[in-house]
């Protein structure tokens, strides 16, 4: 993903100096208010990230049993949004139209994927599962 992410930003800076166009948000938005929403996405996507890894390899059970506390008592896939808004931290950074492109396909992607998993936990846990 880092590296799709640097291959739209050249593109961009690349179109913004054959093509002469750029996005106007960055001559609206300062870069060290960029920075500053860089920075708290980069750490909560962190947090989410750690805490659902953690959640989840502390918890192994057989049979197969629903996590319920922590950052999944927030939402049902941490790591995924985790994920994404590690992405759209890099996003504010360039604000770049192609990378913007990027993070809507891997939202799309991670949708699906997350759709395909909760059918699969439905099957697994049944009733248990569903209500959540």
């Amino acid at each position: 993903m880092i590296t799709l992410f640097f291959i739209a930003w050249i593109a961009d800076s690349l179109s913004h100096f054959i093509f002469g166009y750029s996005t106007v948000i960055l001559d609206v938005i300062t870069v060290p208010a960029l920075l500053a929403v860089t920075i708290i996405f980069l750490f909560f996507s962190y947090y989410l990230i750690s805490k659902s890894h953690k959640a989840v390899l502390n918890q192994v059970h057989d049979p197969p049993q629903i996590v319920d506390n922590g950052v999944y008592s927030w939402v049902r896939h941490p790591m995924y949004l985790g994920i994404l808004l590690f992405c759209l931290s890099f996003l504010f950074l360039s604000l770049s139209l192609i990378a913007t492109g990027i993070w809507i396909l891997f939202y799309f992607i991670y949708d699906k994927i997350a759709t395909y998993e909760e059918k699969k936990l439905i099957e697994i846990l049944g009733e248990e599962y569903y209500p959540f």
